[in-house]
């Protein structure tokens, strides 16, 4: 079956309460910290940045991370770049596009995984160079190549779908998975390449060669 996908766009969610304080990782579980202004001008700006496409709602489906961060974000930017129109968007949550899972080392800071984690620290030191890194599995958590294997299975729930257009609200590295996995990029690109700005939209789509390519779109920051 031939995929009807023509236009993918990845917006990453705006900035959280936890990357303003820190301290709110150790008070909160990581799926539950909220935006820290739902109604921001960047997730504003994001909006027009995705209505300029004009992409028909009724053609197009919006996948989220289960995260409150980044279905706030889906939220106030298929608001702002469809209003009322909005209701026609098929709208999914996608489990396999949550951010990396960090396990035992969750909410530590680097000092405090030495200390309770000393042997697991030692390794992630010793994987010095950008493959080995790629590969390290955070103690009962994931490797960055796990996050990109699972977005890999992401990737057939948008080549069955019949939607045409797929708006998807994720992570700095899941969103970076995405990409890596989407244009069959190296390791060493996922390791050098920085994650995405907060509330960013990255554009991909086809040619009429056939060939992908990606953009971000200005005016998000």
């Amino acid at each position: 079956m031939k995929s009807t996908v023509e236009t993918i766009i990845l917006v990453r969610h705006d900035v959280s309460s936890a990357n303003i304080d820190p301290s709110v990782y150790k008070q909160l579980p990581d799926h539950t910290i909220p935006l820290a202004d739902p109604h921001s001008e960047r997730l504003a700006r994001a909006g027009v940045l995705v209505r300029s496409l004009s992409l028909a709602a009724d053609k197009t489906a919006s996948w989220c991370s289960p995260y409150v961060r980044c279905a706030q974000t889906e939220a106030a930017v298929l608001e702002h770049a469809f209003g009322a129109d909005a209701v026609h968007i098929r709208r999914r949550e996608a489990f396999l596009l949550r951010e990396q899972d960090f396990g035992d080392w969750d909410s530590l800071t680097d000092e405090e995984a030495l200390q309770k984690l000393p042997d697991s620290f030692a390794k992630r030191q010793r994987l010095t160079d950008n493959l080995g890194k790629f590969y390290f599995r955070y103690p009962n958590g994931e490797s960055r190549a796990d996050v990109v294997q699972r977005i890999i299975l992401f990737f057939g729930k948008l080549h069955r779908s019949d939607f045409s257009h797929h708006i998807v609200f994720l992570h700095g590295v899941s969103q970076r998975a995405f990409r890596m996995a989407w244009r069959n990029q190296p390791v060493d690109w996922f390791e050098e390449e920085p994650n995405p700005a907060n509330a960013s939209v990255l554009l991909i789509r086809r040619d009429t060669h056939g060939a992908w390519h990606e953009e971000y779109m200005s005016g998000a920051t």
